[in-house]
């Protein structure tokens, strides 16, 4: 009843606080399983620099309505769910990308594991050469994309699915994967998200979800609440 209540008295804070998110330049956005009663939902977070929203629903992209309204017009930093694809100003989260990789390195077909390690290779060095900053970044990162764009081209033509499948999803999210290299501002993951998303991740473990839409409103609004106060440094 206690947790009810303080989320409840949140409810105006959190409309204050998508407002505010309208205005970032760089939104983060990640999403995880929860359970509402039984049933499967889903726990969503938008981030910038100093504002974090929660938000449980399904998993449809209209669900992104109640935290990025539809004339926001800054970049978000997304995985790959397809429900992010319609949006122009979007950078692809690296780490998922690096991740798939990685698990190619330890595939049985040898020609996974070359093509697996040379798209890792060159995902990874992206990500170090922007690091540098400045215009030579810039330059380190032309032969680059250009391997990775080769390796990706080859990749797709091979017989193992989940080498097609990654050399695929990279080509075909293209823009949104080296976006950070036109845009230097822009982070090359969505880590920041998925650290929010990790004290939900641990109560949906411990206590299995919540038990009612107004419970679960009432539990992303103390989370709101709690991670925006991180953020700007605050005593919640």
């Amino acid at each position: 009843r206690c947790i009810r209540e303080a989320g409840v008295a949140c409810f105006p804070v959190v409309e204050e606080l998508v407002k505010e998110l309208q205005d970032a330049k760089i939104v983060g956005l990640d999403e995880t399983p929860w359970f509402e009663k039984g049933t499967l939902k889903w726990l969503w977070v938008a981030i910038s620099a100093t504002v974090a929203v929660f938000h449980i629903g399904t998993r449809k992209k209209e669900e992104l309505l109640n935290l990025i309204l539809i004339g926001f017009n800054g970049w978000l930093v997304t995985d790959g769910y397809l429900g992010y694809r319609d949006r122009e100003k979007r950078q692809r989260c690296l780490a998922h990308l690096i991740r798939k990789a990685i698990a190619l390195t330890g595939a049985i077909d040898q020609t996974a594991v070359k093509m697996g390690d040379w798209i890792l290779k060159e995902l990874r060095g992206l990500i170090h050469a922007m690091a540098e900053k400045g215009e030579d970044a810039r330059r380190k990162c032309c032969p680059i994309l250009a391997r990775l764009k080769r390796a990706c081209i080859r990749g797709e033509k091979e017989d193992f699915s989940k080498l097609r499948a990654l050399a695929r999803e990279i080509l075909n999210d293209w823009d949104a994967v080296v976006a950070f290299v036109k845009n230097p501002d822009l982070p090359p993951t969505n880590n920041e998200s998925e650290r929010a998303l990790r004290h939900g991740v641990i109560s949906r473990r411990i206590c299995f979800g919540t038990r009612s839409s107004e419970g679960s409103r009432a539990y992303a609004a103390l989370l709101s609440v709690i991670e925006t106060c991180r953020l700007r440094k605050q005593d919640p």
